[in-house]
């Protein structure tokens, strides 16, 4: 029944990729339209923080730039595969200088997107994955059982894995619409469901909803159940009382139109602390799809916000200055919306939350030392 669905060996998506990448030296990286050894120039340019480097491979006529930028350090091939070097492919390591770089996408055979971990996840995350293993713990319905006699949960197998591979084809063409999908199910609990929804429509295409479904025993014919995961900011009024329209029998298909309705409800219903709680503790199985989201999304945020608030305002200023550490800390690249003044005003909120820390810090190695000195004083009485 699920021939079509590739099964992967990890309860997380988290480093599937990266775990066994092959190490290719940036100069002898070989051309797949001519063959021929890439040029050993690397034109390189920032697209954020971490270092994240588009890299052209294409032939210099100027005989001065075929020398490599990073003249210190020229690249060396190295290749467990023996003399003949195999062309590159994402999930690949290259080595540029004295740093590694995964490969995170290659276009049209000549440029090639480097980045870490965390964007070859994001990039390569796919929108439906049966993970070979149960349901993480986090997971709203975890405890939920509808076989008490046995560690697995037989009741929905076939009914849920028949409609597997018609969500699967359907997960595709939602890309092209307003709000896009990715589906992790499992194996050992086939009843159990995790779909993050984004909104790819203009001034909302930052927008992140999570939520957890459970198939019960008698589906098709009993309705699913959700839970929206809601990081501090529960769903509108609307939202929360929409239902599934009651029928005779349920469809997966039916199931993500109404999750489509809930969260068009709410586009704008945005929270800056949401996102902020969202970074720190992402859903389990998701966590390089939520950071690379925030990442590629952090300019347009910051944007966002510096467009609708009051940076006059003290409060509107702390917020904004808050998530722009928070994305940049992400490796978001934003440094570029700041002007000399906001600059200032982030060097000395910096030192502020820094002295905080440090106070908060000290404060509770006191109150530790306070509190062991009273249990040794006890213990000799």
């Amino acid at each position: 029944m699920t021939k079509d669905i590739d099964l992967k060996r990890s309860k997380s998506d988290d480093g599937d990729l990266a775990s066994k990448p092959r190490l290719l030296l940036a100069n002898q990286v070989r051309s797949n339209s001519t063959g021929s050894f890439r040029s050993n120039s690397l034109d390189r340019f920032l697209r954020r923080a971490e270092k994240v480097w588009a890299v052209s491979t294409i032939e210099k006529k100027d005989a001065e730039s075929q020398k490599p930028i990073l003249e210190s350090n020229e690249p060396i091939l190295e290749s467990n595969q023996g003399p003949e070097e195999e062309e590159e492919k994402v999930g690949d390591l290259v080595q540029v200088g004295q740093h590694n770089y995964f490969i995170v996408d290659i276009f049209e055979k000549e440029i090639m997107e480097l980045g870490d971990k965390v964007d070859l996840n994001f990039k390569t995350f796919n929108n439906f994955e049966v993970v070979d293993e149960g349901a993480p713990l986090d997971h709203h319905f975890y405890k939920y059982r509808c076989c008490y006699s046995s560690c697995f949960c037989f009741c929905t197998n076939i009914n849920v894995e028949r409609e597997w591979v018609i969500l699967k084809r359907q997960l595709a063409l939602w890309e092209k619409k307003e709000v896009s999908f990715c589906v992790r199910t499992y194996t050992e609990r086939k009843e159990l469901m995790r779909v993050a929804a984004t909104v790819t429509n203009g001034d909302q295409s930052h927008s992140l909803f999570f939520f957890d479904i459970k198939f019960p025993k008698k589906y098709p014919y009993q309705a699913p159940s959700f839970f929206y995961h809601p990081y501090g900011l529960p769903l509108s009024n609307l939202g929360t009382k929409k239902k599934l329209r009651p029928q005779l029998r349920y469809n997966i298909l039916d199931v993500f139109l109404h999750i489509e309705e809930i969260v068009m409800m709410n586009t704008t219903n945005k929270s800056c602390r949401q996102m902020l709680d969202m970074l720190k503790q992402p859903p389990m199985g998701f966590e390089d799809f939520v950071k690379g989201h925030f990442r590629k999304k952090g300019a347009f945020i910051l944007k966002n916000m510096m467009d609708e608030m009051d940076l006059d305002k003290e409060s509107d200023k702390n917020m904004f200055l808050k998530t722009y550490i928070a994305l940049e800390d992400n490796k978001a690249y934003c440094e570029h919306l700041l002007n000399s003044d906001l600059k200032e005003e982030l060097e000395r909120f910096k030192e502020k939350e820094s002295s905080l820390c440090e106070h908060s810090r000290f404060n509770d190695n006191q109150e530790t030392s306070r509190h062991q000195n009273s249990w040794t004083k006890y213990s000799f009485l």
